[in-house]
């Protein structure tokens, strides 16, 4: 960041408005990873402020990084269909340049995270894919194999590359997508543990923007454990570092509350959280997020005994589900619609 600063200060120093811009917009996207409350609406403005300076000097190098810069603010505010083409754009600005990238910028987690299917995902991440891919996108890989319920490609795909990432990095990079992956397979008390690593990465690095996300996220699962009262500084924590146009953040607060305030029979409070949460959901192309915060809706409802209503939201959160493809989540919503209604459904075979 430091570095980028400099190099925009020698740019302008010589006239090169065009190293200038791409350099300030450089330094201005690291920053996010620390800030609070990142200057998303100025990042963005600077990288579409250059984006015509760093085409018409066809650097293609430089291209790569604006339009990184581009992708996160798409995420940011849950237009995750935005920032996969960011991503796109990044990987091919990247191959025009020669550069030898074996990862693919944002683009493998906002196919996740966005309204494409899952299989439809897998096709575009298997196209792009270079001979010799970073393990992190072979880890997103494993993910959208699991969504689509091909347990027994997804596990080994993530054991190695898991493996390979904490070999290059030696550290918990991975363990996100390793949760992803044990949270579709039904396992909770794994996918809390991964994420719990995952956690004290972020903490430890200092990178509180995406901490505020991905806390409540562990929070959520310690709720499913039964384990409320160790969600609950989970969700104080996000709400604290939430920045009001980061959509998950403000989603999954609310949502981890909600079901803190349902465990305590506090069902008012914990009703219109929930509601809040689903709302801000349908305000992102986040398909898997709007299908999360109909499930915990619906935890909600049940928690009240409002069983039929519960059943509705759940069958909504599965129809989200299903369009994103995510047929292992669809597939554990269904069983728990039998179960609210008293059914039995067939075992599964993992």
């Amino acid at each position: 960041m430091a570095a980028a600063e400099g190099a925009a200060e020698r740019a302008l120093a010589v006239g090169d408005a065009a190293g200038a811009s791409l350099a300030g917009v450089v330094a201005a996207h690291y920053r996010m990873y620390s800030d609070a409350h990142p200057a998303v609406e100025a990042v963005e403005a600077l990288a579409r402020d250059a984006l015509p300076l760093i085409e018409h000097a066809e650097d293609h190098a430089g291209l790569v990084h604006v339009w990184w810069a581009l992708g996160y603010g798409g995420g940011f505010r849950g237009r995750y269909d935005d920032s996969a083409h960011a991503g796109k754009q990044s990987v091919r600005h990247s191959r025009l340049a020669g550069q030898q990238h074996r990862d693919l910028f944002r683009l493998p987690d906002a196919l996740f995270f966005g309204s494409r299917p899952a299989d439809e995902a897998l096709r575009t991440l298997d196209r792009l894919l270079p001979d010799v891919a970073h393990p992190s996108s072979l880890l997103w890989r494993a993910v959208l194999l699991a969504m689509l319920d091909r347990f027994d490609e997804a596990q080994p795909l993530a054991a190695h590359a898991g493996e390979r990432l904490r070999e290059l990095t030696g550290d918990a990079g991975g363990e996100y997508m390793l949760s992803l992956i044990a949270r579709f397979a039904g396992d909770i008390d794994g996918a809390a543990g991964a994420l719990r690593q995952y956690c004290d990465m972020l903490r430890e690095r200092g990178l509180r923007a995406q901490l505020s996300s991905y806390a409540p996220m562990l929070g959520r699962l310690l709720c499913s454990l039964g384990r409320h009262m160790d969600a609950v500084p989970l969700a104080k924590l996000s709400r604290e570092l939430a920045d009001e146009q980061d959509m998950l953040t403000q989603m999954l607060w609310r949502q981890v509350e909600a079901l803190v305030h349902a465990g305590r029979g506090e069902h008012a409070p914990a009703e219109e959280l929930a509601r809040e949460a689903a709302a801000i959901s349908e305000r992102t192309d986040g398909l898997n997020w709007q299908g999360d915060a109909l499930c915990d809706l619906a935890e909600v409802l049940s928690a009240a005994e409002r069983t039929d209503e519960a059943v509705t939201s759940l069958g909504s959160a599965a129809d989200r589900y299903e369009r994103k493809k995510n047929l292992a989540m669809a597939a554990q919503v269904r069983a728990r619609i039998a179960e609210l209604r008293g059914e039995t459904l067939p075992i599964r075979e993992q």
